[in-house]
């Protein structure tokens, strides 16, 4: 029974990851493109303000807790909150720059940096099989770029900078949250509370408040509910990425993000309007999505025997 209950909450804990960064691409594809919002630095400082005031509403009706801010805490999760802040910033940058397919697909770059990161730093150790299907992704990447129509060096710049922030939080926070400190609530606080500052910061330097004031789409209801609701789902994919992370592990949180991207990746060819069909660039694009779905299945079935062979030393001992 346990174990049917454990299966519930890893199936769950990435379906809820998957169908929050699926949401938050499109809404902020929106935003960013179709609406041309001109300040990727004030969108991250109002996701980081509502993330805040959301936790503090909900302790003071003691519906959460987390614990206080600290000196011993503020050294248990640096460099979390810069890590976080960075990945925020990047990733709306190149998601403003890249077609939703081309983003999707560089994305896949974050698995190769996932695995280099859990060698390193978790000494964790992975099949033959797996390194060759995440090998065929990347080709699949090289062929999709040197398809690609619509070309943006400072697009490709900042979402490979996204991929290797993405991994870099991935990996700290398990590391992190084994030290079972402040819980999964207490660090999307922290991660906010401690960004704050710099994010402000660089709003008032680069982030062009005049262009924020006059945009003209404040007068457009559809737009105001589109901000809104990535400003929501900011909030809820820090935490669903926490969850995702806690629950079934960095590497399978990546595996959960490499099947959403599948589906993002066709859709988006259709949504964003800045898409160039080519053949090179859609086999490319195909050849890295198969290889992403390969490796999700070979990923699932080496956790499973993980999983039975700890089960096997438990009854022997």
């Amino acid at each position: 029974m346990s174990c049917t209950l454990q299966q519930i909450r890893w199936v769950s804990a990435a379906m809820f990851y998957m169908m929050t960064s699926f949401s938050i691409v499109a809404a902020n594809k929106s935003v960013l493109s179709i609406y041309k919002f001109p300040s990727v630095q004030f969108i991250t400082l109002v996701q980081l303000i509502v993330t805040v005031l959301v936790l503090e509403t909900l302790k003071f009706l003691k519906l959460i807790d987390y614990p206080g801010l600290s000196v011993s805490t503020f050294k248990n999760v640096m460099p979390l909150p810069l890590i976080h802040l960075a990945n925020l910033m990047v990733g709306l940058g190149s998601t403003q720059s890249l077609s939703i397919p081309m983003y999707q697909v560089l994305r896949r770059f974050t698995v190769l940096f996932v695995m280099i990161g859990e060698i390193i730093v978790l000494r964790k150790k992975f099949a033959v099989s797996i390194v060759f299907t995440v090998l065929a992704m990347l080709v699949g990447v090289i062929i999709a770029f040197i398809g690609d129509l619509a070309y943006d060096s400072e697009g490709y710049t900042l979402v490979l900078l996204n991929n290797l922030f993405t991994a870099a939080y991935s990996i700290y926070l398990k590391k992190v949250d084994d030290k079972k400190l402040i819980g999964k609530i207490g660090l999307i606080y922290y991660n906010s509370i401690l960004s704050l500052p710099i994010s402000l910061l660089s709003f008032s330097i680069y982030g062009d408040f005049d262009s924020v004031k006059t945009f003209a789409g404040w007068t457009n209801w559809w737009f105001c509910v589109q901000f809104v609701l990535i400003n929501i789902l900011g909030f809820l994919l820090t935490y669903s990425t926490i969850l995702c992370n806690n629950v079934c592990g960095p590497l399978t949180q990546n595996v959960a993000g490499v099947l959403k991207s599948t589906a993002i990746t066709y859709a988006g060819m259709w949504f964003g309007g800045d898409y160039i069909f080519s053949w090179l660039n859609f086999a490319g694009i195909t050849i890295s999505a198969v290889g992403g779905i390969v490796y999700s299945g070979l990923t699932f079935n080496a956790l499973e025997r993980e999983k039975r062979t700890r089960k096997s030393d438990l009854y022997v001992a």
